[in-house]
């Protein structure tokens, strides 16, 4: 009950915070450039309106799936991605101005916050679509006997309308060069909008470990498409571990669950062998190192994805990007591969983690 009633203050919050940053970019607007000729009310309609069409384009996607619907998500997106370097960038010109105090500075801070906000929305698309970068760590993991095992996670992929195959297959390269022993999924692999399952499953296909592959639901594979994703994995043999737990001829144990609370599957891990544990959500780093498990591997924040956003992804998440530890118990949470809802990122890089495994006597 305390995470739903968390949960709903989180969102509510964030609603509120949406439409108050894009009165303050509209009215921001019509004080530094007053010879816009436009009424306040009219401002307050459009920007009403204008925060209305995200929730109303994921409504178009759900009811009238196609190109047209597709392609207003896709505008929406960009808008609120755009608001929010807008809002950011306003703030700043208004700090600028409150220190100089002077009339005659007011079109220079008007013009470069404009300048501002179009350098970093560009950067930020750019950003987003830059090749992903691949991020190589050593890990100690503990009662890890035999030679090195590789692991790749693929994590917050969100195929959907502004994420597609082109992506996917690029990324399907990157995994194969790597040559991993297993590749695992940690979630949010499929978003709304997205019809082309079938021939992901032959790029997931092309994804090749020498024992395997296996994934967990993230939360919009729950709110979106647990079917697809079931369609998806079964294509493509991929596992998906549901409150499961596979194990390997080294003796290591790979657990997998999509609740973000109490896992049961925890209980089933023989404390003896090495274990990882694929969660969506890091903050079931907690209970993981308590029952002695070695890594846990999570996504689901995308590393704050948008500068400053990081504040309230770490006031929502214990754990928010990188590498933490708890005693002997290890938890990586990935900035994932794909983005959420706007195309951009600023601050943040799309990321492909591998994890070199050794047994932790070895490691210096």
């Amino acid at each position: 009950m305390d995470s739903i009633l968390h949960l709903l203050f989180f969102l509510l919050t964030v609603v509120g915070i949406y439409l108050g940053m894009q009165y303050y970019v509209a009215f921001w607007i019509l004080r530094y450039f007053p010879q816009i000729p436009v009424s306040p009310t009219l401002v307050r309609c459009c920007v009403l309106l204008l925060a209305l069409s995200l929730p109303l384009s994921m409504t178009l996607l759900r009811k009238w799936p196609g190109w047209a619907s597709d392609a207003f998500v896709y505008a929406a997106y960009v808008w609120l991605g755009l608001v929010f370097i807008a809002f950011w960038s306003a703030l700043a010109g208004d700090a600028v101005y409150v220190i100089i105090r002077s009339p005659q500075a007011r079109p220079l801070i008007a013009y470069g916050t404009a300048g501002l906000v179009l350098l970093l929305s560009v950067y930020s698309a750019w950003n987003a679509a830059r090749p992903i970068q691949v991020r190589s760590l050593r890990i100690g993991l503990p009662r890890l006997t035999g030679e090195a095992f590789t692991v790749v996670q693929v994590s917050d992929l969100h195929l959907g309308v502004t994420v597609g195959l082109g992506r996917l297959k690029r990324l399907v390269e990157e995994v194969n060069s790597l040559e991993p022993d297993l590749i695992v999924f940690t979630g949010d692999t499929l978003d709304p909008g997205f019809r082309e399952v079938r021939a992901a499953a032959e790029l997931f296909s092309a994804m090749k470990a020498r024992v395997g592959k296996l994934a967990v639901l993230g939360n919009h594979d729950l709110y979106h498409g647990v079917e697809g994703c079931k369609e998806l994995y079964s294509r493509s043999g991929v596992r998906l571990l549901r409150d499961e737990m596979v194990e390997f001829p080294n003796g290591l144990q790979v657990a997998g669950s999509d609740d973000p609370g109490e896992s049961a599957v925890l209980f089933k891990l023989d404390k003896t062998k090495p274990s990882i544990l694929l969660s969506h959500y890091p903050r079931v780093f907690d209970r993981a190192a308590e029952r002695g498990v070695g890594l846990t591997l999570s996504g689901h924040t995308h590393g704050g994805q948008m500068f400053p956003f990081h504040i309230f992804v770490r006031w929502a998440n214990k754990y928010r990007y990188g590498l933490y530890s708890r005693g002997a118990s290890q938890l990586y949470v990935t900035s994932g591969a794909g983005n959420w809802g706007p195309p951009m990122r600023l601050g943040t890089r799309s990321e492909l983690p591998r994890f070199v495994l050794r047994a932790q006597e070895r490691m210096p």
